[in-house]
């Protein structure tokens, strides 16, 4: 392989064809955001890039669960974790927050009807341009909103951060909450960009990032530095870095070209986080890579000029 040719394999990566082209202030991108806001620190961040770039029209978000391991009302926690971010934001009246199902599917073909997948549902059917639907937890709600209403696969594209590495699978954390309604979006027509768990590891931020970024910038950034602080002590050794893992999904939204993707077969996902590689036509795309950097610094610059009033 020649130089030429491995320069057009890295932009054929570079495009995402469920993503499209990079959207605008003036052309923003409706996004619906999916989040179990309450389970860690990354989910914060995330929301709050959302919320901060014009070039996405966040039409509302919605409480995940995260299993009921260490929070039985786990879907509660993460709506009254969203509510505070609002608060922080003086967003409270701007966008909607909706309630998604508490707990993990417990048949393939029954969902687990909730407000937010219904939110969703309504949401698709009023449209007449792309929905976009980022999930930053399990993918109960979208599988719910795709069994009650199978149609909505022609509006919407779903981002996924979840899934074990490709090709194996293996031990995720949100493919863990709910291995069945991964399985159900897997084998759907619903169009599908995973962020499998080599991806989203990538995206890891220091302390000494955190200080001079995000501390002092509101009192939204207050925050997000109390709760990294917070989570690095916690641990068994206090920790230099934390992987914010649901970043990847808002920045490639604000811009595609901060991942490289690939089309590859959807697999299906085992009870044990394994893939299951059948024969057939369905697709997804998998975003193997992220430009760091680029989705942080869009971040840090949208904050300051949040905190400074521009």
């Amino acid at each position: 392989m020649d130089i030429q040719d491995l320069v057009a394999q890295d932009r054929a990566l570079r495009k995402s064809r469920f993503l499209g082209g990079i959207p605008s202030p003036e052309r923003p991108r409706r996004v619906i955001l999916n989040t179990d806001a309450h389970n860690e620190i990354d989910d914060q961040m995330a929301v709050v890039h959302a919320l901060l770039s014009p070039e996405l029209k966040v039409e509302g978000i919605i409480a995940a669960h995260y299993g009921t391991h260490t929070d039985r009302d786990s879907m509660e926690q993460s709506y009254r974790e969203i509510q505070h971010l609002l608060k922080l934001l003086g967003m409270e009246e701007k966008v909607q927050v909706l309630k998604g199902a508490p707990l993990a599917l417990e048949k393939p073909d029954v969902p687990q009807k909730s407000e937010g997948a219904e939110f969703i549902i309504s949401c698709a059917q009023n449209s007449t341009e792309p929905l976009y639907i980022a999930f930053l937890g399990p993918l109960t709600d979208m599988a719910s909103a795709y069994l009650m209403a199978p149609e909505i696969a022609e509006k919407v594209v779903v981002l996924w951060i979840g899934g074990g590495w490709w090709p194996t699978g293996g031990p995720e954390f949100n493919a863990f909450n709910d291995w069945m309604a991964a399985d159900v979006v897997f084998s759907s027509r619903l169009p599908l960009v995973q962020y499998p768990r080599t991806t989203y590891r990538m995206m890891r931020v220091g302390v000494a990032e955190m200080e001079r970024f995000v501390l002092g910038k509101g009192a939204i950034g207050d925050y997000l530095v109390s709760l990294f602080k917070t989570w690095r002590v916690s641990t068994p050794s206090p920790r230099e870095w934390w992987v914010y893992g649901d970043s990847p999904a808002v920045g490639t939204l604000v811009n595609p070209e901060w991942g490289y993707y690939v089309e590859l077969p959807a697999p299906r996902l085992n009870p044990d986080l394994s893939y299951r590689h059948e024969s057939g036509d369905r697709k997804i795309e998998v975003c193997v890579e992220v430009v760091a950097g680029e989705i942080f610094a869009d971040f840090f610059r949208k904050l300051e000029a949040f905190a400074r009033g521009l």
